[in-house]
């Protein structure tokens, strides 16, 4: 018999014992619906959201953090494993320190409570991104107890990016939610304002509980200078560090250093132009400037800067063509404020009665914010090349390092004179010409809708090439 022949016997075998099992399979007993023993249910879940991240409960976690982070407010892995799932700890068994740790901006391999606060509103971000099926903000019934399954088993949703704070403009749902007295869906200038000063005492409160060694409730000379040291080496780590490893090379170390010189030579410039405008302008000689002393100290001071914006030749006064030129530069400055400010009133002004009431001014300003709000996003998504609406770290490294790029240009375009630094006449020529690009209607001023062009048009210079074989 040939192979084929064999072949195609085993599979009609096949089918016709197929075929006898089908058959009989109706005739198998099986007991009465009624009396099947009913499928159990699964087991509830253990309760692990509630203050950590559904709802988030900020003051209640804060207060457990400090007390599992010990003396220095700083959550090392030590104390991390120490406290791990253990009552009143402010570490859940759910969690890992490498997890976490991804949310160390300073790169000091500890977290300060800012850094673990961003980790939990990420990670209850992350849960309502993958459980909330009905998109309700909150998670309740069948989703709470897939998210609570999922962190028993320790299946946190991955991250995209880590959380790097969000922009001035930028208000996250809880923060809203939180200072929405009203509950309008949005914040009021009032409720930002209140805003911001519960955050700035939060701070505060932060900074004592960090720095004040003595627990006498303010920081004195050696316990400020420390809170800046630590302060400005983080900001050197976050500024310099061009690799992402953590500490600064040489060559980073020398960045650092000649930005360090370049400010403290402008502290001292200002320290010593404060200084002769309070033995200028201190008229009762009690050492300080108050009320119309501090108003006559002020317009002083922006008459020297005009000076020197308009010093051409250095020799610290304006002769007759510098003059001239300040006084131009001045009618153009009052010429552009009067153009913004009818556009801001013929934009806001509903009733058209010519002025802005308070609830119109509040309008102009939340139409502001809405607009900075649209041009931080545009921002963003120039460099969210995955279009996942979040900056990944190689992402956001390519970011920073187009804007060094660009802002070495941008300086290098000022600096007419190519001395290494950019003067205030040298700054004032390079907006000139801005100006004289972008001024369509050619008027001598920059309109709102110009300028928007002109600030749309510069952020474009900041994004990165093109991969090879696109178009940009």
């Amino acid at each position: 018999m040939k192979r084929a022949h064999v072949i195609a016997g085993v599979v009609l075998l096949g089918l016709i014992v197929g075929v006898g099992r089908a058959e009989k399979a109706p005739a198998a007993t099986t007991a009465p619906a009624a009396t099947q023993p009913a499928k159990k249910a699964p087991p509830k879940p253990p309760e692990l959201m509630t203050g950590a991240l559904d709802p988030f409960d900020a003051v209640k976690e804060r207060a457990r953090f400090f007390t599992t982070a010990g003396k220095d407010n700083e959550l090392t892995k030590d104390e991390f494993a120490a406290g791990r799932g253990k009552a009143g700890s402010f570490v859940r068994k759910f969690e890992t320190f490498e997890g976490m740790l991804a949310f160390d901006r300073d790169g000091n391999k500890t977290l300060d409570w800012f850094e673990a606060e961003a980790y939990r509103r990420n990670l209850r971000q992350r849960l309502l991104a993958t459980y909330d099926a009905n998109k309700d903000g909150k998670l309740a019934g069948a989703e709470r107890d897939q998210a609570n399954r999922a962190l028993a088993a320790g299946r946190l949703p991955r991250a995209k990016a880590a959380a790097r704070g969000r922009g001035f403009w930028e208000l996250d749902p809880e923060a809203i939610k939180q200072h929405d007295a009203d509950g309008d869906g949005q914040l009021s200038r009032d409720e930002r304002r209140a805003m911001w000063q519960a955050r700035a005492s939060e701070r505060r409160a932060e900074m004592l509980r960090k720095y004040d060694a003595d627990k006498d409730g303010t920081l004195g000379d050696e316990e400020r200078k420390a809170a800046f040291d630590e302060m400005r080496d983080r900001w050197r780590l976050r500024r310099f560090d061009r690799n992402d490893d953590g500490k600064l090379d040489e060559a980073e170390s020398a960045a650092a250093q000649e930005a360090d010189t370049r400010s403290e030579q402008r502290r001292r410039e200002f320290a010593q132009m404060r200084d002769d405008m309070t033995k200028k302008h201190d008229a009762n000689g009690d050492g300080k400037l108050t009320g119309e002393e501090r108003q006559a100290a002020w317009a002083d001071m922006r008459d020297r800067w005009a000076t020197r914006a308009y010093d051409d030749n250095g020799d610290g006064k304006l002769d007759e063509r510098e003059l001239a030129a300040r006084k131009a530069g001045e009618a153009q400055m009052k010429a552009t404020h009067d153009r913004w400010r009818s556009d801001w009133v013929r934009r806001h002004d509903a009733d058209g009665d010519g002025e802005l009431s308070d609830a119109e001014r509040e309008a102009g300003h939340e139409a502001v914010r809405k607009e900075m709000r649209e041009l931080a996003a545009s921002w963003r998504g120039q460099w969210d090349t995955d279009g996942d609406g979040e900056l990944s770290d190689d992402e956001r490294q390519v970011m920073r390092d187009s804007v060094r790029e660009r802002a070495a240009e941008i300086r290098k375009e000022i600096d007419a004179d190519g001395d290494g630094r950019t003067s205030p006449q040298e700054m004032r020529a390079f907006f000139e010409k801005l100006r004289d690009v972008y001024d369509t209607d050619e008027d001598g001023v920059l309109s709102p809708d110009e300028a928007r062009a002109m600030i749309r048009d510069q952020m474009k210079r900041f994004r990165p090439p093109a991969p090879r074989g696109r178009d940009r």
